[in-house]
């Protein structure tokens, strides 16, 4: 026998190919059944006859109503004293912007000089545009930088020279106007851009000046209320890494701030879809399945309930689960009244929420409240880098906790790494000696800032910043999350530690408004860290075998 294709190392491979005998393949494609009572009992001894006999659901009618928010305020007292009482609601709109925008932001201080410097760099532009470049030494004359000084050369000492101030233009133009005339248009182009990357101006309020402020110092946390018709829901804790259902729980002891919130009932009539995914059985004779996921290959134990209970739902009720959409307004609570489901034999049921009867199974409803399901008007945005980082941490050599400042952003834009700026002034420790030499402490870096227990009661304690000495210096924050008088709650500063940070917020709202604030946000630490930071030491003149 000659040596063909299928010939490999000896051995010979042959494939199989189906042949038709006609040249049509209609009868193929029509699978027959030639003997209809053999199939009929295949299906009854597998017990598929054993079923409900359901029709599939054709419609669903849903009916409920919406209670659109209508105020928020801060919730936590921060430095206020407790006689001071609630903080006043401030209504709110969901149509003005993302709430986060508000609730995360900071106390409004204004820009710095690297923001202000690129407004006016903006409306210089503008004038080039408009062909007015001519006035620009009259809008300089009134409305440049001070003196600013020159050192260290960056962006903003080069700019500030050539471009006028973006504050003061923006204190003119929201009152009587510029006062250089025949620059109108241009200054409402100018303003209208500014309004939107500006940071937004905190409002007025009875108080300190920090009245409307969310974040909680002592606790590098944000405290907020939300005011739903009558009820009031209240964010403790919140992080700052976006708002959402999960991060408020219903306050039923609050006052809301107007029982008669705009209520919004609906009625929608949906056609409910099958719910797909990946590795679904096919449900046509037709069909090939999706062979990137095989639930039948999976490698689980007798005890594994978790990927037992998943390939259970997949293979025996993934085609009893159907998605009827519904659209709901941003910044609401919306409650839902049973759906009624009409299947395909013309039936029809009511179906109500899932859990009712049974308030251990809650998925997706806010703690306190028996139903209902809560969107808050979030726009989470895009993040930007960090401008600054601050690393709560326990020391326990040192019997201490810290507050390691690493980064933090200066009043020109620029970011500050404080170990960078700290080796090249780090002093030096005690030359040679060799009779051994003796040192009160060790050296700390600038950066790493001491926190002290202090007792306040028998079960309170809490933690002091308190400055560091060093020969020659003095360890200081730099930053704008802590302060020299700062003090922080001891459950605070957990084994794992905190990172706290302070990030830029780009988010677009649903009107193509643009919204710009700056986010202060709370996340797990790394764990505890050693200053090496020892007290009386004494350096032997020799190494110590």
């Amino acid at each position: 026998m000659p040596r063909t294709a299928f010939e490999h190392s000896g051995f010979f491979r042959f494939r199989l190919e189906p042949l038709s005998r006609t040249h049509e393949v209609a009868s193929g494609l029509a699978a027959r059944v030639h003997d209809p009572a053999w199939a009929l009992a295949r299906q009854w001894q597998f017990g598929e006859f054993a079923g409900q006999d359901a029709g599939s659901p054709v419609l669903a009618q849903i009916d409920g109503h919406s209670t659109l928010i209508s105020a928020w305020r801060p919730a936590g007292q921060g430095d206020l004293p407790v006689s001071a009482g609630p903080r006043p609601w401030v209504p709110y709109d969901p149509t003005t912007g993302p709430l986060d925008a508000l609730v995360e932001a900071e106390d409004g201080s204004g820009p710095d000089e690297y923001l202000r410097v690129e407004g006016g760099a903006h409306f210089v532009r503008l004038l080039d545009q408009e062909g007015l470049t001519a006035k620009l030494p009259q809008v300089l004359a009134v409305y440049g930088f001070g003196s600013m000084p020159g050192e260290p050369t960056n962006l903003v000492t080069l700019l500030a020279p050539k471009v006028p101030d973006a504050v003061e233009l923006a204190k003119d133009l929201d009152g009587d106007g510029l006062r250089v005339p025949g620059l109108a248009a241009v200054g409402e182009q100018w303003i209208d851009w500014w309004r939107e990357i500006a940071p937004a101006p905190t409002p007025s309020g009875p108080g300190t000046p920090d009245a409307f402020d969310t974040f909680d110092p002592h606790r590098f946390e944000h405290s907020a209320d939300f005011s739903f018709g009558d009820r009031v829901f209240h964010a403790e804790e919140y992080l700052g890494d976006g708002l959402d259902w999960f991060s408020a729980d219903l306050d039923p002891a609050a006052s809301p701030a107007s029982a008669s919130a705009p209520v919004r009932p609906f009625h929608h009539e949906v056609v409910p879809s099958t719910v797909r995914f990946g590795g679904i059985p096919a449900d046509r004779f037709w069909e090939m399945e999706d062979a990137q996921l095989d639930f039948g290959s999976t490698d689980v134990s007798a005890l594994d309930t978790g990927r037992l209970l998943m390939i259970a739902f997949a293979e025996v009720y993934g085609n009893d689960w159907f998605l009827a959409p519904l659209e709901v307004p941003v910044g609401s609570l919306t409650v839902l009244k049973p759906i009624v489901v009409t299947d395909s034999f013309g039936a029809t049921h009511a179906v109500e929420r899932a859990g009712r009867d049974n308030p251990h199974w809650n998925l997706f409803t806010v703690t306190g409240a028996d139903d209902g399901l809560l969107l808050l008007p979030s726009g989470q945005g895009a993040v930007g880098e960090r401008l600054e980082s601050v690393t709560l941490a326990r020391d326990e050599l040192a019997n201490l906790a810290w507050a390691v400042e690493t980064s933090f952003t200066d009043a020109r834009g620029e970011l500050v790494d404080r170990r960078a700026r700290w080796l090249p002034i780090a002093p030096q420790g005690p030359p040679p000696n060799p009779v051994g030499s003796y040192a009160v402490q060790t050296i700390v870096p600038d950066y790493w800032l001491p926190l002290v227990p202090h007792a306040m009661t028998a079960a309170s304690i809490r933690f002091a910043l308190v400055p560091l000495l060093e020969p020659g210096a003095e360890s200081n924050p730099l930053g704008r999350l802590l302060h020299t008088d700062h003090w922080v709650h001891e459950e605070e500063v957990p084994r794992e530690g905190a990172l706290v940070t302070r990030r830029p917020v780009l988010a677009r709202w649903f009107d193509g408004s643009w919204h710009v604030w700056v986010r202060r946000e709370k996340n797990p630490g790394g764990g505890e860290s050693s200053s090496g930071l020892h007290f009386d030491v004494v350096r032997p003149s020799e190494t110590w075998p």
